[in-house]
């Protein structure tokens, strides 16, 4: 079956935040005096649910004060956004723009809630690509659950089958794998875990994606 819809992640994938986020969370749990936790400790952990990681972090007492480290975190984050910081890979505009060209729709499926994922999107000038955008917020179950991906294909219409999922890790690759989805991992220059192997092809670039679709 030919695929009709195309389902990005975006931390990793198509804006070079991963390190703005693990510094985020790690700020957070440190300031509040809740753990210790450098963003090493945080960055393989990104693209998991908010609550997940806190929880792998902080344990327990961190989930009781979540909502003091989500404000905490998503302020530096923004101010990471607005300040220049985080920026779109080289990579993504070529390749979002190509496939519109093709007549693909475009989903963005991310962990990020919406009311800090859309202004990230606008502020990056990526918004306008998507024809279809979920949050974190949408879903009752994060990844690694699929249910993010299956709510893509919902909005749009098609068959599980018709979509694609690119993402950068393997909270990306196995669940839409799990569900029928075509599973592209973008490796970029980071040697490529074993664990990631499980995604149907792994690409070097989003431009080689063109090869693909």
């Amino acid at each position: 079956m030919a695929i009709r819809l195309v389902i990005f992640d975006l931390d990793g994938t198509l804006i070079d935040s991963v390190r703005a986020h693990a510094e985020g969370w790690s700020f957070a749990i440190e300031r509040l005096g809740l753990a210790d936790a450098s963003a090493d400790d945080v960055v393989d952990l990104i693209g998991l649910p908010g609550d997940a990681i806190v929880g792998k972090i902080a344990g327990e007492v961190g989930l009781r004060h979540y909502a003091s480290i989500r404000k905490l975190k998503d302020r530096h984050l923004l101010s990471q956004v607005f300040g220049g910081a985080v920026r779109p890979f080289p990579d993504s505009v070529p390749c979002l723009s190509y496939l519109k060209s093709r007549g693909y729709l475009l989903g963005l499926a991310s962990s990020t809630p919406n009311y800090l994922l859309v202004p990230v999107l606008e502020r990056l000038g990526l918004l306008d690509f998507f024809d279809y955008t979920v949050g974190g917020d949408e879903v009752v179950r994060g990844k690694p659950h699929p249910d993010i991906f299956v709510r893509a294909v919902e909005k749009a219409g098609v068959g599980l089958r018709e979509a694609a999922v690119v993402g950068d890790t393997e909270y990306d690759t196995v669940p839409a794998k799990s569900v029928g989805m075509l599973s592209i991992l973008v490796a970029r220059d980071r040697r490529v875990r074993a664990r990631n192997l499980t995604a149907d092809v792994v690409v070097g670039s989003l431009e080689d994606i063109r090869f693909l679709l």
